[in-house]
Parts: structure tokens; C-alpha cells; sequence
């Protein structure tokens, strides 16, 4: 296995994330810098990474010649412009969600990616969690019965993230929390239900300082005859479950709960979680299959990067999976608009 090269553009909130999982996967990458227009912010990420003397840029264009692949975690308005340059410099590319703002954007990265025959993955990081795939494989072994319903549940407070700045704003941001975190519930559906047949949502402005939607409902119709739901808030005044998911199969419920044991807002990659997966069958008692302590980790997202920049595999996440993902939210977005339902 090739040892790559990478950077790391974007030294916000995420950042740290990223950082964990690369120390985790030393074997497979060496971290050379980290570059941010806060200078602070750059170092801090530097210091957290385990490679010796990682250099923290102002501009990551001075980097981009050094290294192999970078991680992209910028506003979302950036994802293109950044991703085009990265491209261009011959660097394989890790991008975090979403995609992009536009279909063209999207159509514009993949484009480049190929002509720069490059790998380019978006970080949509719940399909590669290991309790996840579990959850996956439940539904998917049949002994429940046929699977017809997915109910999906992010119950989040923000307050204390979401002040000002790029991502109160439409423009900068891409909407509202149905594009930019709603994606964690729907991609994990997709995943398991298949494409899309009809999509529908409604929003609320429940009391961040935001344009467009902190709160959104939508209900999804999957081309296998699966139904979905999804609910999502970023200002909840006392979230009960950070993630949750229910598959509604003939003969039992089955339900994956991701849990943090503080504040995921406030403590970032410092959060302890707690991770179950039960089944619950008519007449008998909610058992427990699964228990760990896996949080919002990157470590397998980060390693199925390098997996196929070893191999030449495309992503499960490349860019046709996660532009038809922001073609769910943006289809949604259009029926809103149309009958004021957002």
C-alpha cells in the first residue's frame, strides 16, 4: 500500500474530526499541513495531527504541489471553486458534505475529476459507521420480513453553533438544515432503499438566526415501494436522541440510536457517545443486538478513501451518489417553494 500525501483545507469545526481519523491511519497517510485564513485555527489543527512538523498555510494553494490528496472542509459555497483546484493541481480529493450548491457545480466536479482522472469522494460519514453497516445488514438478511418503512430523526440544539456568519445565510450555506444536515438521515436511506420516486418537505424558522429553514419534516417514496420519513432540528431546547433510525420491517422494528454523552456542539471531537442497535418483535421485549461507544468517527470514511485510492475503486460516496443526494433535497426544496410549505 502506497503511504499518500494529504492536506487539509478548512480548519473549522469539523476539522478535528478529520484530524482523529488521519492519526488513526498513519499507516496509510502522512498529514503535511493545514491551511486556513485563520492563522490560530490552522495551527491548532497542525498541533492535533501525530505527523511530525505538519505546517499550518494561510493558503492552501501553497501546498497543493506538495501532496497527493487533500481534504476539503470549507463552507459550503467554497466546495466548488476549491474542489476545481484541487483537481487541477493533481490532487485526489475527500470532500465534506454537501456536494456542492448547484446541480451544475456538481456536474462541473465530476466532470473535472474525470478529466483529471482523480478520485473524488464526499464525506457523508453514517453509511461507514460500523454500527451503520450493521443496522444495514439486519434489514438486509431478511429475517424480519420485508422491509416497508424508514423513520429517521436528528434532534439537535445549535444555539450555541449557529450564530452568524456563512451558515445563517441561504447563499453561503445552500438553504437551510434539510440541505446541509438533513443529507445524514437521507443518504443512509438511500443506501438501503434505493433511488427516489417522490419527495416532499415542509420547513420552520423555530428561532435560530438563519434565512432559511433550522427545522424541516420530509416525507420520501422509494422506487422499491419503501415509504421514508425524515425529521430534523437544529434548536430543539432539550434533544432526547442526536440520531435515530427506525426500520419498519413485517415482523419486528428495528432501531439504530447514536447517542452523545455531552455536547456535540460544544465539545466537538471531545464527545463521548454511546451507539445501540435494538430489535423489537410483537409480543416479546425490546432486545439489545449491538452496544458501542462509536460516535461521529471518520476512521472507516477516511480508510474506504485510501482503499480505493489503492485500488481504483470508484467511492461508495463518489460524485454521482451524492449529486443524486442533493437532487432529493433540491427537488424537495422546489415542491416547498411552490406550495409555501418552507
Amino acid at each position: 500500500m502506497k503511504k499518500y500525501k494529504m492536506g487539509i483545507i478548512g480548519c473549522g469545526w469539523i476539522a478535528p474530526f478529520h484530524a482523529q481519523a488521519l492519526n488513526r491511519l498513519r499507516d496509510r497517510v502522512e498529514v503535511l499541513w493545514a491551511a486556513d485564513p485563520d492563522q490560530a485555527r490552522a495551527e491548532a489543527i497542525a498541533a492535533m495531527l501525530a505527523d511530525a512538523e505538519v505546517e499550518a498555510l494561510a493558503d492552501y494553494r501553497d501546498g497543493l504541489a506538495r501532496v497527493d490528496a487533500v481534504a476539503i472542509l470549507v463552507p459550503h459555497h467554497l466546495h466548488h471553486p476549491v474542489t476545481l483546484e484541487a483537481l487541477r493541481a493533481g490532487c485526489h480529493v475527500l470532500l465534506e458534505k454537501p456536494f456542492a450548491l448547484t446541480l451544475d457545480e456538481a456536474d462541473d466536479m465530476i466532470a473535472e475529476a474525470q478529466a483529471q482522472a482523480k478520485t473524488l469522494m464526499v464525506a457523508l460519514p453514517h453509511r461507514y459507521r460500523k454500527s451503520t453497516q450493521a443496522f444495514k445488514a439486519i434489514i438486509e438478511s431478511g429475517d424480519y420480513g420485508k422491509l416497508f418503512m424508514l423513520d429517521g430523526f436528528m434532534d439537535e440544539d445549535n444555539r450555541e453553533y449557529i450564530t452568524g456568519g456563512w451558515f445563517v445565510k441561504k447563499a453561503t450555506l445552500g438553504g437551510g438544515v434539510y440541505f446541509s444536515a438533513s443529507p445524514h438521515l437521507i443518504d443512509v436511506m438511500l443506501w438501503i432503499a434505493g433511488e427516489v420516486r417522490t419527495v416532499s418537505m415542509v420547513g420552520a424558522r423555530a428561532g435560530l438566526p438563519m434565512e432559511g429553514e433550522d427545522t424541516a419534516l420530509s416525507v420520501i417514496k422509494f422506487k422499491s415501494g419503501v415509504v421514508g420519513a425524515t425529521r430534523h432540528t437544529w434548536f430543539s431546547p432539550k434533544p432526547h436522541r442526536w440520531y435515530t433510525m427506525r426500520a419498519y420491517c413485517q415482523r419486528a422494528v428495528i432501531t439504530l440510536e447514536i447517542q452523545p454523552l455531552g455536547s456535540l456542539a460544544v465539545e466537538g471531537a471531545n464527545c463521548q457517545f454511546k451507539s445501540k442497535i435494538t430489535i423489537g418483535e410483537a409480543g416479546q421485549d425490546e432486545r439489545v443486538v449491538l452496544e458501542s461507544d462509536e460516535g461521529l468517527d471518520l476512521t472507516e470514511e477516511a480508510r474506504h478513501f485510501f482503499d480505493c485510492l489503492d485500488s481504483g475503486a470508484r467511492p461508495q460516496t463518489d460524485g454521482a451518489v451524492a449529486r443524486e443526494l442533493m437532487k432529493v433535497a433540491l427537488d424537495a426544496y422546489r415542491d416547498a417553494e411552490i406550495t409555501g410549505a418552507n
